[in-house]
């Protein structure tokens, strides 16, 4: 039986070049029928053309003439195209998107043609979007407000019972003509609904509340001397209708000590509790304003069938992608979203119920439920719910249920889970920038005070006493595009054992599978004195006492080449019984780093105590015995090869504290990367003895 007769065939598509923008038909079968797919279900278009080709088709084919027409709107006419090849993919319902780079550039294009009407599309140029030209603060309550509404009327996900609580002070946003005042709030405001400001202050707050000020600002701020930024976000509030916004400059009194840290301590009601949060996600500082101007071209094509009209434009999918599938890191250029880049900013985002993100080129919203931008119709949650922020929200609100708190299950997951969820937002939260890396603990807090009823032990300085082996796990991320502070530094008063003791992004082991964790260390105690009356805020000093497998060491500095020394730091090595293993240092080696405790080549003992947080095992039983020489092999299956974690701790002992301060990890593993070497911890295993260990 010929293939024709098992398939659904068809005579072929009238452009052979673009396939009539319709799902694509595949090569014609040897009797010269085409395999009609869409027949099949499917509804994806994805092609390669040259595109000579296609200019050849355009004379006669209306689609390849939208293509061009499209192409010469951003590239001017006759576009030069590396190896003269471009692609073009697209999906029935949505719109069309062209892929290319030209001679001599680098850097991948993107044009996306749409329609804008509702009519029913007959390929695979879908509906999108126009956004608005131009963006004011009450189109932007426009749009919010209708997001706003769909939210609250159809979300069932995003209905939460209100607390009672309004912040110490709200700005009241006055009117066109009457000025704007700050508010002492009073018991009867605690269900007023108000909007919280998420925004960068820049270099300089030329606009805050002060002792001083704090009398003249409850009689009235006048507008000249309110910053664009934050002048736009009260006049947002106005346009929907809404008396109060709550901006950290002006409800926290700047230079009260005491004041800022019982406001940063409520962090967490402040954004909880706001109806939403706007956010100045593109903007660097509080002149720059809220709603910036656009730059995106859209052009109307006119090589189309009467009934049809067509427009294109770069697409917006850099802001969806870095906002939300990139929101786990910053190493992505985040270049026109200063705001995502800082630490303040991304508790904010954790802990706001429903934002509205005022990117450069579009607002989007997003909720528990939807993520729905300008550009499109439809709701981006489906592409763009992967992310740690997005997860972190909605698996929060299901093991913060109480009714789930009885039995593991998947709404009440054992410790080992919640800790890796935390692990998650500790690594993400660590690549983001801060002015006072001292606030690193404080920002954290309202996070920490999420996690707190969820039977995890203690909190200290970022960590939990539950699984403390896979916490204290943690490495300096040594890639050079995650360093934040290039000379690397500890944080005055954090302890060495945290995570945010070090200035720098840091990285913990995925392990998937907790079964596979091995740890012979036991937590003996877990003490801290705490700088504020907040019990997951900073600490002002922190003590660990643990018994664990031990063995001793010398610390050997390798250093660069004289041409690198200025770019590379020492490679740090651990030297045991002959044998030597690759340490990261928690502060980077540099060799023109000044004298500190920190600074290894100047410590005139280089003696080391090693310590084992844990292994990880694959394919063994409680009843076979690890083999320290090869952990990493299942003995009844001596020919099957699996991936390990070692990572032992490496302590020098300070006397002034009487007990071991950190200064790194040595990761065996035999997953190398580009900053670890493959080892084996065999040697260490074996002559490893159980110690009583004190760590400040």
């Amino acid at each position: 039986m010929s293939d024709s007769n098992t398939l659904p065939v068809y005579d072929g598509p009238k452009c052979r070049i673009c396939c009539d923008l319709l799902p694509n038909r595949q090569i014609p079968l040897p009797d010269g029928q085409w395999v009609d797919v869409r027949k099949q279900g499917k509804t994806t278009l994805s092609l390669a053309v040259w595109l000579s080709d296609v200019y050849e088709a355009a004379k006669t084919c209306i689609n390849c003439a939208v293509v061009i027409e499209a192409l010469e709107s951003f590239e001017g006419t006759t576009p030069v195209f590396e190896d003269d090849m471009f692609t073009i993919d697209g999906r029935l319902g949505t719109s069309l998107q062209l892929e290319y780079n030209l001679v001599g550039d680098d850097e991948i294009r993107f044009i996306e043609v749409f329609s804008a009407t509702g009519q029913k599309p007959e390929n695979c140029i879908g509906r999108a979007t126009l956004i608005e030209p131009e963006i004011t603060p009450r189109k932007a309550a426009s749009i919010a407000q209708t997001r706003l509404s769909e939210c609250v009327d159809f979300h069932k996900e995003c209905k939460v019972d209100k607390k009672p609580f309004v912040p110490t002070r709200v700005v009241h946003v006055g009117t066109a003509n009457d000025p704007p005042y700050l508010v002492e709030t009073t018991e009867d405001m605690k269900t007023v609904d108000y909007i919280a400001l998420s925004y960068c202050w820049g270099l300089s707050q030329s606009l805050t509340t002060t002792k001083a000020t704090l009398r003249s600002r409850l009689e009235g701020i006048a507008w000249k001397d309110i910053p664009k930024t934050l002048h736009e976000a009260i006049e947002f509030v106005q346009h929907l209708g809404l008396s109060y916004i709550w901006i950290d400059a002006l409800c926290i009194i700047q230079d009260d000590g005491s004041d800022w840290e019982k406001e940063a301590a409520q962090m967490k009601n402040v954004y909880e509790n706001a109806l939403f949060t706007l956010s100045a996600t593109s903007a660097p500082d509080v002149g720059t304003g809220c709603f910036l101007a656009r730059s995106n071209p859209v052009h109307e094509l006119h090589s189309v069938e009467p009934q049809h009209t067509y427009y294109a434009r770069r697409p917006c999918f850099d802001t969806h992608t870095k906002l939300f599938s990139y929101a786990n890191d910053t190493e992505h250029e985040m270049d026109n979203y200063p705001a995502m880049t800082r630490g303040w900013i991304y508790q904010e985002r954790l802990l706001s119920q429903r934002i509205l993100y005022c990117a450069f080129d579009e607002l989007i919203w997003e909720c528990r439920s939807s993520i729905t931008c300008e550009c499109s119709p439809k709701s981006l949650h489906h592409y763009h719910g992967g992310n740690a922020i997005v997860s972190y929200k909605r698996q929060m609100r299901l093991v913060t249920d109480p009714s789930h708190r009885t039995q593991p299950s998947k709404n009440n997951p054992p410790p080992f889970h919640i800790i890796d969820m935390w692990l998650s937002l500790v690594q993400s939260y660590s690549q983001r920038a801060f002015t006072k890396y001292t606030d690193r603990l404080v920002a954290l807090s309202g996070i920490a005070q999420k996690f707190q009823p969820l039977n995890i032990g203690v909190y200290h300085a970022g960590i939990w006493s539950s699984e403390i082996h896979h916490q204290l796990a943690w490495t300096r991320d040594a890639n050079p595009k995650a360093l934040r502070v290039k000379e690397g530094s500890r944080i005055p008063s954090s302890p060495s054992w945290s995570w945010c003791s070090i200035n720098q992004p840091c990285v913990f082991d995925d392990v998937m599978d907790p079964a596979r964790i091995k740890t012979r260390l036991t937590l003996l105690d877990y003490k801290a004195e705490l700088s504020t009356p907040d019990p997951t805020g900073p600490v002002s000093w922190a003590r660990l006492s643990l018994s664990t497998p031990c063995v001793e060491g010398k610390i050997i500095l390798s250093p660069p080449t004289e041409e690198n020394k200025s770019i590379t730091p020492f490679a740090t090595y651990i030297s045991h019984r002959d044998k030597q293993y690759l340490m990261t240092a928690d502060v980077p080696q540099w060799c023109n780093t000044p004298q500190s405790d920190d600074y290894l080549a100047t410590t005139s003992d280089n003696k080391v105590l090693c310590l084992e947080l844990y292994f990880t095992t694959k394919g063994f039983t409680d009843n076979v015995s690890v083999n320290p020489d090869s952990p990493w092999e299942d003995p009844s299956h001596p020919d099957k090869y699996y991936n390990y974690r070692f990572p032992w701790l490496v302590l020098k002992w300070s006397p002034s504290h009487d007990a071991y301060r950190r200064v790194g990890i040595i990761n065996f593993a035999n997953r190398p990367s580009f900053d670890q070497e493959e080892q084996a911890p065999g040697e260490m295993m074996k002559h490893a003895v159980v110690k009583v260990v004190d760590i400040v």
